[in-house]
Formats: structure tokens, sequence, C-alpha cells
């Protein structure tokens, strides 16, 4: 979600004014839109609408947040472009001033790990809504695991003796009990995967959107700034989960599997349709997938999928030809080809996407996910310069040699009215450098450096960024021609 400037009317703004003599203010904070970083000796405080606020024309000289502290410049009119020194009982302190939410995880970090959730604590404070929950808290990641900045999986609790789980409704996010704090520490502009997921929602709809006008097509996003047991941990992505809830699948019906929903879970070998073979519902992996929905009476549904991938892998050119188009969305299918290969993600044709199915005798379809190593980084954040190949997997590859029902003309057609809209070069460099841009005028680059310094520059991250993306954009111009 691209960060907003609201409106509100002063009787709205999220702190008061108390005037002196002199034309200056005390400006009291509300409870927990701020975090203070004691070890660091840094402020980030939430303020929805400061541009309202100051044109009054005010300065301020102090603020209140859990003590006082007093402006070390005077006559100072705050702003989301600057950072301030302010003074507490004799220490210094440096203030940011963001748009974004101030979220505080407390937990304990001598338990917490990626197999299970541990009892913690949660605040979200954005606008003139401040939110305060139990949760059950677990890493998440598989390379990221091995990060500083870690990643998060988060489920709202009414409490952590029950656990019982409870929907929560954050901006931007729907109304659910389960949330992904997404370090993005692996991507040095924390851009990729947001723009990346904004293309797909643009230039995706799922085919049974009259049937289901709530139904998305991937996860969304947004941004908040995050503390750690008073720590500021930088900025983060605050992301939706794929699941049946997100893409409206049909729900079972007196024990009857309608809608399906798998997880593309490691390399061996089905997510890439290079295997297939005997299945056993009684567990919850096959051939690399996950099964996410259903799972009746503890067993898991493999039955349809293990006959869509004996399509693909051993059934002859005349065969897959006919039935193909029964068992996957072409259109789909398609879409997900060219978005993968222009967003450059290495990662994720043989893993890291799901495979889904609205109800009982459609075809399957692709959603994206885990999208951060993508536009000319791996999983790793190591460059990957390489623009003039394409990536697939062996649906794919059948898909153009086999040429069913003209397979090929239909994914040059897509292609040419994708660039002419969503995938114009200038609608992708516009949405980057919207963020960057932001990003780097509301200082969420350098307060995010101070905890988590990086070698390279901003600047030079995004030229590189900008340069790969027009490069890609037209090796597969000629790619998509010459099919």
């Amino acid at each position: 979600m691209r960060l907003k400037q609201h409106k509100f009317s002063l009787v709205s703004i999220l702190f008061c004014f108390v005037f002196n003599s002199a034309c200056s203010q005390s400006v009291t904070a509300e409870k927990d839109s701020y975090g203070i970083d004691q070890t660091n000796k840094l402020i980030v405080w939430h303020v929805p609408d400061l541009d309202a606020s100051l044109s009054i024309g005010q300065n301020v000289s102090e603020l209140v947040f859990d003590s006082n502290y007093k402006m070390v410049s005077s006559n100072t009119k705050l702003s989301y472009e600057q950072s301030y020194k302010v003074n507490a009982n004799g220490t210094d302190y440096k203030l940011y001033v963001t748009k974004l939410p101030i979220i505080q995880v407390e937990l304990d970090t001598t338990t917490l790990n990626s197999d299970k959730k541990f009892g913690a604590n949660f605040r979200y404070f954005y606008q003139d809504k401040a939110i305060s929950s139990a949760m059950g808290i677990r890493q998440r990641g598989n390379l990221s695991l091995t990060f500083p900045k870690k990643s998060y999986d988060i489920e709202f609790w009414n409490d952590t003796i029950s656990k019982e789980k409870k929907d929560l409704k954050f901006e931007g996010l729907r109304d659910d009990d389960d949330l992904i704090l997404d370090a993005l520490y692996n991507e040095p502009l924390k851009v990729r995967a947001q723009v990346a997921s904004e293309l797909w929602t643009e230039m995706h709809k799922p085919y049974y959107l009259n049937e289901e006008p709530d139904a998305k097509s991937t996860y969304r996003s947004t941004y908040a700034e995050v503390f750690v047991n008073g720590r500021y941990n930088g900025v983060y992505a605050m992301s939706e989960s794929v699941d049946r809830k997100q893409l409206k699948l049909k729900k079972n019906k007196d024990n009857v599997v309608r809608g399906e929903l798998f997880k593309a879970n490691s390399y061996a070998g089905g997510p890439d349709f290079k295997v297939a073979g005997e299945f056993n519902n009684a567990f919850p992996h096959y051939v690399g997938f996950r099964m996410e929905y259903p799972v009746i009476d503890y067993d898991s549904h493999w039955d349809d999928l293990a006959k869509v991938l004996d399509v693909v892998v051993n059934q002859s050119d005349a065969n897959f030809s006919s039935n193909i188009s029964k068992d996957i969305h072409i259109n789909n299918a398609i879409d997900y080809y060219l978005f993968i290969n222009t967003i450059g993600a290495v990662d994720n044709f043989g893993k890291n996407y799901y495979l889904a199915k609205y109800n009982s005798n459609e075809p399957y379809f692709f959603v994206p996910w885990d999208l951060d190593s993508s536009f000319g980084l791996v999983q790793n954040a190591e460059k990957y310069t390489v623009t003039d190949r394409t990536f697939s997997n062996n649906l794919f590859d059948r898909l153009l040699a086999v040429n069913p029902n003209e397979y090929k003309t239909k994914l040059k057609e897509r292609w040419k009215t994708l660039r002419e809209s969503t995938l114009a070069e200038k609608a992708i460099i516009s949405r980057f450098e919207n963020y960057y841009s932001e990003f780097t005028a509301h200082k969420i680059y350098e307060r995010e450096a101070l905890v988590w310094p990086k070698k390279t520059s901003n600047q030079d991250d995004y030229n590189y960024l900008t340069e790969w993306v027009q490069d890609k954009l037209k090796y597969l111009d000629t790619y998509v021609e010459q099919l």
C-alpha cells in the first residue's frame, strides 16, 4: 500500500497544543503513538497529518512522551523530512516523525524459535486507532532465519492461557487473526516485494470474481515501524496470508472437497511439474507440495493434483493438449509466466507459489508468494545481473512446445497488452520511484541504517534496480516476439 497523506480536522489530530507566551508549543503524544529505543537513544513518533498541524504556524519547544523532552533547537517546526535532537534529564535522543504505523512487540527471546508460537504482547498505533493484544509469535522463513533482523508469524489470541484466536483489522489489510511481519532484511530498498504484489494485483484478477467479488489474487501488505522489546527494529512489511479466506475458495460441503490450496514448499519435483506418482492422503506433503486446504479428519486431498501432475509429467503431447486447459487455468498460467519473468523471481517456478482451485471440476491457478528475491536480487541479497534469460518449469515448457489451442499466440497478445499498461517501463519504474522518493525524503532509510547499516548506497541500489528493469523488459520484448 502506498504511503498516504490523510486529512483530519483539528479536533481529531492525535495530540494537543498548549501555547506559551512566546507562541511556541508543548506537544503531548498519544499513548503507544511512539517508541523509545533507550539503547540507541532513538524516538520514532507516529503523527498522521503533521502538515495540517503545522499550518497553524506554531513552533515546538517541548514534547511529552514518557517524560518531558526539550527541543535542543529553539523555535522548531516539526517535519517528516528532518530528524531532531531532543533532551530529557540530560540525555540526548534523536527524534523522527513518521506517517507509518508504530508496532511494539514484547516477547521472550530465549524461547522464541521458528517451530512453535509462544505467547507475547502486541501493540499497534495508526491514525486514531490503538490496538493491544496477546499473541502467539514465531520466527519465520528459511534462509531469513540466519539474518540478524528477524521476520515473524503472528496469531492474535484473547489471552496466552486459552490461546483462543481473535480477528483484528489493520489499515489496508483484511480482518483476520493472522499477520506476517516481514523484516525485508535481504532487500536493500525494501520495495521489491511491495511493487511486485501491486503489479500482480493490477494485472491479474481472479477469474471467478463475479461469484466472489472480495477474492484477492494474492496477499496485500503495508509498512510499519517496529520496536521489539523496546528497541527499534526498523521498517517491516505487514502482510496477509495466502489462504482459503484470502482467495475465497469454496468451503467443503458435507465432507465433499470443493476448493483446494497447495503450497509449493520444496524442490522435490512436484512444484516444477517434473515428478508425479503415488500419494498418501494421510500425509500433508506430496512431491514438494504441502496441503493447506482442505484437511478433513486429519486427511489431505491429493487425488486431483496427482492427476494433473500425471498429465504434465507422463502423458503424450496429444493427451496433454486435450486435457491441460481443463486442469490449469490457461489465462492465469500466461499471466504468471509473464509476471515472474518480468520481475525475475528466480525461485518462483519450482517453489514459492501457491496452486489453488476455486471449486470442484474447475482448473488450478497460480498465486504468487514470497516476492522479495526479484528485480535483480536473489535470496541472500546478492545481485543477479543476468537479464537475457527466462525462467520456467516443465509445465510452461510443455505449453510452449506443444502449443495447445494457440497458447503462444495468446501469450504474445497478452504481453503486448500488458506492455501498454501495467508492465510498461514507465508504469513499473514510477512505482519504485514513488516509494524510493518517499522513503528517502521521510528519513525511513536513514533510521533503518542506524540499526541495520549496509555497505551500498541507496542511490546506487536504486540505479541498479531501474537499469535492471529496463534491460529485462527489452529482452522480454524480443523473446516473446520470437516465440
